[in-house]
């Protein structure tokens, strides 16, 4: 066996990191729902989060709704049609900086979320799981607003640029 063939099949069946399988902003396990749309231009989503301390899951739910609309994109649900993920996988790589302080502790995000519930989380929404709790939480995404201000930072083209 040649060297190059070597380093290919250890390169192949080498175990990848956890921190290298996540993107760098990922604030974990989540799952989002559209249950509808709010006042115009905003996006009503149930965010599920998982984590040990259920009094941390509003901080959670808001962080990773607006990654679901950076990244992931939000399902169809609630006579809401899919919404596809405002960014590229290649975008949150190449303004890693950008996101990096975008999501960092008392971040940008928090401007474009709201807890529709001031917080109050229904005992149905919190479910006992290994390790922890999933817990349900209601929050408003102003999507428009988020939207517009990456096109205006050039991280993403307009809907009117073409491609």
């Amino acid at each position: 066996m040649t060297i190059a063939a070597a380093l290919v099949l250890c390169m192949a069946t080498a175990p990848v990191s956890k921190a290298a399988d996540r993107n760098s902003t990922s604030s974990g396990n989540y799952e989002v729902m559209s249950i509808g749309t709010g006042t115009p231009g905003t996006k009503i989503l149930k965010v599920y989060v998982t984590d040990r301390n259920k009094k941390n899951a509003p901080a959670l739910a808001r962080k990773a709704a607006v990654e679901a609309c950076l990244f992931r994109g939000i399902p169809a649900g609630g006579r809401v049609a899919a919404t596809p993920a405002l960014c590229s996988i290649s975008a949150e790589k190449e303004h890693a900086d950008f996101f990096g302080k975008f999501f960092a502790e008392g971040g940008q995000y928090l401007r474009y979320v709201n807890l529709t519930s001031e917080g109050a989380i229904p005992d149905e929404d919190i479910i006992k799981v290994k390790g922890g709790y999933k817990v349900g939480v209601i929050v408003q995404v102003m999507y428009d607003n988020l939207r517009r201000d990456l096109q205006d930072a050039g991280i993403i083209r307009s809907l009117g640029s073409g491609f």
